[in-house]
Formats: structure tokens, sequence, C-alpha cells
């Protein structure tokens, strides 16, 4: 069979794989910032290329040319994993084909960007990776099927999406060949039950703790902003500033301490004040002084100490 697969990173890596090791020829459509150099994910540029499959890189993906190359492939279905262009209207019409994609959150919650930062946020129990049809609208087409990712008290934003990336590898290998029987799955989503997150809604940029947030508000904020190496949520302490790599799912009732302040400290980190109540910090980072252990620098602030 033949298929386009558009995207990044190891979700789609391991899907495109699937496809070689099985036999499939697959025409891989890259995002333009891919050059071919591993990071902290592999490049699907670069896999491409190790594998021997035809890839393009359009800077527009809806130019005339483009879709005409696109379409001449004849490829029973494109699935998008990642890919950083919104696929429209001329796509789906210049292939006639089946258009999928793999969304990383339970749709229809969290439909948009940063879906997995949100889910933490709002104190989802559970994320996961969708795949349904695509239409105009973002994240609004019909599901065929998802794989779900349980969220624990003190995971982190990192922690989740490597989970999620490796549910939506299996989701996909449990979806090939995509059969006919599997495409015509058409469970339509409950705009009723649907949330929807624009580029800088959640500003990432902005890591400095507000010790004056509500507890379990300012404890779900941090495991949403944890996610090497992109950022770290920081704080300030004696004229340092050190990245929180760890927070405590145990919440505690308020201390009569201003926020910000240290009012405990034991082997497991340091416990602080914060508007109705304190949480823990269970690791830090100082990025001048990386042999630290983050477990045992959090530890070594003193009760009393105030955070900025």
């Amino acid at each position: 069979m033949k298929w386009i697969l558009a995207g990044k990173n190891d979700a789609a890596i391991a899907s495109l794989e699937l496809l070689v090791e099985r036999g499939d020829e697959v025409l891989v459509v890259g995002v333009h910032g891919d050059d071919g150099r591993d990071g902290w994910q592999r490049s699907l540029r670069k896999a491409a290329t190790r594998l021997g499959v035809r890839f393009e890189q359009p800077r527009r993906i809806h130019a005339p040319d483009v879709l005409e190359r696109l379409a001449g492939f004849g490829a029973r279905a494109l699935i998008s994993i990642q890919y950083d262009q919104i696929l429209r209207a001329p796509l789906f019409e210049a292939l006639d084909r089946p258009c999928l994609n793999l969304h990383f959150s339970l749709l229809p919650r969290h439909r948009g960007v940063s879906p997995i930062a949100w889910a933490i946020l709002s104190g989802d129990r559970e994320a996961g990776v969708t795949l349904h049809h695509m239409v105009e609208a973002i994240d609004a087409g019909d599901l065929i099927a998802q794989q779900r990712v349980p969220i624990g008290p003190e995971d982190t934003a990192r922690e989740i999406y490597d989970a999620t990336s490796q549910a939506a590898a299996e989701l996909f290998r449990s979806s090939h060949p995509f059969s006919d029987s599997l495409l015509a799955t058409r469970l339509p989503q409950d705009p009723a039950a649907a949330s929807y997150h624009r580029a800088g809604e959640f500003d990432f940029s902005q890591r400095t703790v507000d010790w004056s947030r509500p507890a379990g508000e300012l404890q779900r904020w941090l495991r949403a902003m944890i996610f090497p190496p992109h950022q770290h949520p920081e704080i300030r302490c004696a004229g340092r500033v050190l990245a929180v790599t760890r927070v405590g799912g145990e919440l505690a009732a308020a201390a009569p301490a201003p926020p910000g302040s240290v009012v405990e400290v034991s082997p497991r980190g340091a416990r602080v004040a914060c508007a109705g109540g304190t949480l823990w910090i269970a690791g830090l980072a100082d990025p001048e002084r990386t042999e630290h252990d983050p477990k045992a620098l959090a530890a070594s602030l003193r009760v009393g100490e105030r955070l900025g």
C-alpha cells in the first residue's frame, strides 16, 4: 500500500519504520524546520533518508504544485502526526482520500496546541491520543480510535508527553493497515464537551513561580511547565535562579507564613507556602552547578527562607 505520512518527532518515526517494515511505500512530508539532525527527539528527515523513502519538505503544503505531487502519489490515506501546518480543504479535495490525524489528547477535550500541558493544568486524570478524520475545523473531525494514558499526581508534562508518544505509536501499529471497516468508523465529537486552545494561550515564556496562586492550581501549573529541554519553572533564592524539576503530589493546609516562605525541610524536599495551602518542591536544579542532585538541592533550602 501507499501512504503519505506528514509529521515530525519520535511517534512519526516509529510509524514510518512500521510502514517500511511491512513493505508499504511511503511519501514523507516533513516540517520545514527539520534539518536532518537528531535532537531531544529524532529527525524524521534523517529517518526517511536512512530508510530510503521519498521525502518532501514544502514551505506551503497547500501550494498548487505540492498538491499536484501529493495527489499524484496515489496514497491510500494521508496520516498526520504532529505536522505543524494546518491542513485544509484544498488538500483534502486534491487527495480525495482519507486524511487522518493522530492528536495528542482525548478528543474532544484539548483541541489545538499544547494539549498535554492543558490536560495537567485542568486536573485531568487521563491524557492520550486520538486517531480521527480531519475536517476544516481544527481537531474536530469524527473519531476512529483512542488510547489512554493515566496522569499521576506528580507526573510532569515531559513524562506524559513521552508516554503519549509511545501510545501514539502503539495506536498506529494496532490500526495498520487502516482497513475499510476501520476508516468507516466515524464517532462524532460532542461539541458540548470540546475545549480548544490557541497558540500563546499557555504562556511558556512566563516561568517565574507566582506563590500567590492557589496551592492546587500552582502545583498543576508547575508540573505542566516541567518539560526539559524546553523549559522549567523558575524560583529565585539567595540571588540564584533555580529550576523546579519535581513537585510533590501532596498538598497541605495553609501555613502561617507569607506565600513563597519555606515552612518545612526534609529529605523529600521543601514545603513552601502559597495561597490557601502548601506544596512540596521535591527537585531543584542550578544551571550554573549541574553536579547537584535535584532532591538534595531542594532539601538544602532553609525554613523561613523566602522564594521569589
